[in-house]
């Protein structure tokens, strides 16, 4: 415990909060603004001092702006209404959604917005704060490696698709993974790079993307594979780099990461305790993007503790929310990536073809990423798609 006085403080003498949110990402920093705007005192903590790189393509659905009560522009480097196609460089398509599907950020710049207005909502925030211990004492005790020390009545814990918090307090076990690796490359003269325009390169074994997305100055390259590829990560990034003819560019920062998929009843809350965001393993498996649920699973946050607060202390109707409304979506996106993917290994030239000239796919792709449409409404659209997907998962 923090020493007071020269001697150790009691239980009684730690700081006490309503709520802990561990993390300051978009799930950390959405629930914290939340239930800070409801009355209630919390304290982030995140191991990094912001604004902090993270390593991410930075692609925001327009559907993620719904959710927020304030705008993000000022944090946008570009907004995309054109996605190009291309299978290994080659055979290249390109769909236009008319209005924006997505806007591109630095993840530091929009991080460092959601934390701002966390803050400005009364949250308060401890930066450098790597948690080293959580104990669980009829609520939430976290002690960090420097020695700060805290206790609340409930944790928010939305530190990435690592989680040592939920690994501590045995939440979001036993989940699926793959693993990602991100380049920033400065734009060289003459690189083939337009600022409305993702291009995501498709024919990875077994299935994986390499993306393109266009920042201020910047080419954020990326690629995303199944778990055990990482050998192999680096070196096709480099080849699709090349490929856009980035070569020459400066490198600004490379890193990889892991994106963890929850498809079932993996549980996520317990104890006073739950897991947002990466952390919960809500992330959509067609595209791998899960800045949206991330979003929207700290709202989600914030409305089951402030429940909580109220009654038994339990959090059991978190779990309930998340499954009735998110996790419908990421089955869906599931069967579609299966769909996908499937079609593309057994058929490649029929299925390139036919994404190329069925144009209602992607007008329910653009409907989705603008949050007219959701991927379970645009799935039942199609009564055989979840039946056929599922035979190929059995055959996967």
């Amino acid at each position: 415990m923090l020493p007071v006085g020269g001697r150790e403080a009691t239980i009684d003498e730690v700081e006490r909060f309503d709520t802990i949110v561990i993390g300051a990402g978009p799930a950390g920093s959405t629930a914290a603004r939340e239930l800070a705007a409801a009355g209630a005192r919390v304290l982030i903590v995140d191991r990094a001092t912001f604004p902090r790189y993270k390593a991410c393509g930075g692609g925001v659905p327009l559907r993620t702006e719904r959710l927020l009560p304030f705008p993000i522009d000022s944090v946008v480097e570009q907004s995309v209404s054109r996605i190009e196609v291309t299978y290994r460089g080659k055979h290249s398509f390109a769909k236009r959604s008319g209005a924006p599907f997505a806007h591109m950020v630095m993840r530091e710049r929009f991080d460092a917005l959601l934390l701002e207005k966390a803050r400005a909502a009364g949250a308060g925030f401890r930066a450098g704060t790597t948690v080293r211990r959580i104990e669980r004492d009829g609520g939430i005790r976290i002690r960090s490696e420097d020695g700060f020390e805290a206790a609340a009545d409930f944790a928010v814990c939305a530190d990435g698709a690592h989680s040592r918090a939920g690994k501590q307090l045995g939440l979001g076990a036993n989940m699926a993974e793959c693993a990602a690796w991100e380049v920033e490359v400065a734009a060289p003269a003459g690189a083939r790079a337009s600022s409305a325009t993702a291009v995501i390169d498709l024919g990875y074994d077994p299935w994986g993307y390499a993306w393109l997305f266009p920042k201020a100055g910047v080419g954020s390259f990326g690629i995303v594979l199944p778990q055990g590829q990482g050998n192999q990560m680096k070196a096709l990034t480099d080849e699709f780099i090349a490929g856009r003819g980035f070569e020459d560019g400066a490198v600004q920062m490379a890193r990889g990461h892991k994106i963890r998929f929850r498809r079932g009843d993996e549980v996520i809350a317990g104890g006073r305790a739950l897991l947002a965001g990466d952390a919960a393993g809500l992330a959509d498996e067609f595209t791998g993007e899960g800045i949206f649920y991330a979003v929207d699973s700290g709202r989600t946050a914030a409305r089951a503790t402030l429940r909580a607060m109220g009654t038994d202390g339990s959090l059991d109707s978190y779990t309930r929310e998340i499954d009735a409304q998110i996790m419908p979506e990421l089955r869906a996106a599931r069967i579609v990536a299966f769909m996908f993917y499937g079609m593309l290994r057994r058929a490649r030239r029929p299925w390139l073809f036919a994404s190329n000239h069925t144009g209602f796919l992607w007008d329910a792709f653009f409907a989705t990423q603008r949050g007219e449409s959701t991927y379970a409404r645009e799935a039942g659209r199609l009564p055989l798609l979840p039946k056929l997907a599922a035979r190929m998962l059995e055959r996967a």
